[in-house]
């Protein structure tokens, strides 16, 4: 079955400049850094973990070993994922280019312009889904990456609503936006050290910060807002907005405790089309296909506050 293939169009005589496709957004928790990216894992990775219980006692003549060092591993694992279409060239003569794919029945390239506003399409939608995928995505669904909330639903030891956050079972909004970071802070601040790392993240969802900002407004504390270079912070907190978090989410981390591996970063970059024709095929079609491999852990789930203000993720 063909790539579906829907064409709206009232194009007459010579066109009028590029290909527009749909605005560019780039994998935002990559490019800004919010979480290691481990490259090059063809297989598998092991994230390896040290705790190191302390032993410190009265001092004594002699010597007796106290304390404790454990040593344990997480495996990162990648998941295959390919974006495989096929498009018929025919449909792109009738309503697109018809001089840059010839005037003669037998002249049916395919246009440079086309094929390249088409890859840079696919591109940008892949870089789009891969970024939810990092937080969303469930491996057991074909063509997702698993994300790291659904590892953080199933693990009991990271600090979330009911386990350490009493949540309100509610959409946040500026009434209440207050309160529930300052849940979020208090259940950090349990976390011995947590705070004092210098690579932690206070991610909160798109409409966290929009309503936390009505609330400043609203209290004619308007500072900062507005102004392009201003950060987002709640006392001494820096916050950091993630687009690709649902809605009515708060994540604090370290950025060294959480992983994206992947094979080659270059390999999410990169899509190959063939001409049926140029093969011997003689179809009129094109295919192409896009192949990457994605996947997330995390090492230490003590260290993660992961609050949902509502019961199920939206």
């Amino acid at each position: 079955m063909a790539t579906t293939t829907t064409i709206t169009s009232n194009y007459a005589g010579i066109v009028a400049g590029e290909i527009i496709g749909k605005a560019f957004k780039e994998t935002q928790t990559i490019s800004q850094n919010l979480v290691t990216v481990l490259p090059n894992v063809a297989y598998q990775a092991s994230l390896r973990k040290i705790e190191y219980t302390n032993g410190k006692v009265d001092y004594t003549c002699g010597f007796t070993p106290e304390g404790a060092v454990d040593l344990s591993e997480k495996l990162l694992v990648p998941k295959k994922i390919m974006n495989p279409i096929q498009l018929c060239k025919e449909d792109f003569r009738h309503v697109w280019d018809n001089a840059t794919m010839g005037f003669s029945a037998h002249n049916d390239d395919l246009p440079k312009d086309e094929s390249t506003a088409l890859l840079n399409e696919i591109l940008k939608d892949t870089a789009v889904a891969v970024g939810g995928e990092i937080w969303t995505g469930d491996s057991a669904v074909s063509g997702q990456i698993g994300g790291f909330i659904p590892k953080f639903v199933l693990d009991g030891d990271v600090v979330k609503a009911n386990n350490g956050i009493v949540p309100i079972g509610a959409a946040i909004t500026k009434a209440n936006v207050q309160s529930e970071i300052e849940k979020v802070i208090d259940a950090i601040s349990l976390i011995d050290g947590l705070l004092g790392r210098t690579d932690i993240v206070f991610g909160v969802s798109r409409n966290v910060a929009t309503a936390y900002m009505q609330a400043l407004v609203s209290a004619g504390i308007s500072n900062g807002l507005g102004g392009a270079d201003m950060d987002l912070y709640y006392g001494a907190y820096k916050m950091t907005i993630i687009d690709d978090l649902p809605s009515n989410t708060i994540v604090c981390y370290q950025v060294k405790n959480l992983y994206f591996g992947t094979g080659l970063m270059q390999d999410f970059n990169e899509m190959k089309l063939v001409d049926e024709d140029e093969i011997g095929l003689l179809t009129g079609q094109v295919r192409g296909k896009m192949v990457y491999t994605g996947g997330t852990q995390y090492v230490n789930s003590t260290e993660i506050v992961w609050y949902l203000s509502s019961t199920t993720p939206a």
